[in-house]
């Protein structure tokens, strides 16, 4: 039986680009799954709220939709833990449909600074005790509540703590142009830490 004759190279990659085509045709399942989980994608974030979340950390929450930010970390060696940095702008402008000069919101370029310490919570049995083993001459504090926390608190000098399982983090909002005091005040409630 004689040998067929070899298959052009031009046909093999023809052949091979329209497979590669045909497996991006929509068929059955028309939106994308992502492969890797997307950041603050299972946060409930009211309709122009971005979400933000940190595995490694134990929590989430959400923000405007108009700020960016750049983050920077930083480890605590006494107590241990981690201290994340947010440098803040916000940039909230649209664009005109019918073209012009976009729409800015007033807050638009003003900046804010916030640090958010996730710490070990050890075997300390309640904040109050983990408070007295770990900040040095502890502010007076009122009881709040904040997201999914086991118990937290806001202390005298306008910082936030709270208990998790695993961790006490706090929420520490530095005075600024931009208004963070405000706007993170008002979603605390869309935190979530992690069990």
């Amino acid at each position: 039986m004689p040998t067929p004759p070899p298959i052009p190279p031009k046909i093999v990659l023809a052949l091979a680009l329209a497979l590669a085509l045909a497996g991006c045709q929509p068929g059955s399942n028309p939106r994308a799954v992502p492969s890797v989980p997307q950041i603050g994608g299972d946060l409930k974030c009211s309709q122009g709220d971005h979400g933000y979340e940190d595995p490694q950390a134990g929590w989430g929450f959400c923000y405007p939709a108009g700020w960016r930010y750049v983050e920077r970390s930083q480890a605590s060696q006494s107590p241990p833990g981690l201290d994340l940095t947010f440098d803040i702008t916000d940039a909230t402008c649209a664009s005109p449909a019918a073209g012009g000069a976009p729409q800015c919101s007033a807050d638009a370029g003003l900046f804010g600074f916030m640090i958010i310490s996730t710490y070990e919570r050890g075997s300390s049995a309640d904040l109050t005790s983990w408070i007295d083993s770990n900040l040095p001459h502890p502010p007076s504090s009122d009881t709040i509540s904040w997201g999914n926390s086991v118990q937290a608190f806001r202390l005298a000098d306008g910082r936030r703590i709270a208990l998790t399982p695993h961790h006490v983090v706090i929420l520490e909002l530095h005075a600024s142009p931009l208004d963070l005091e405000t706007q993170m005040s008002s979603r605390l409630a869309t935190w979530k830490f992690s069990y």
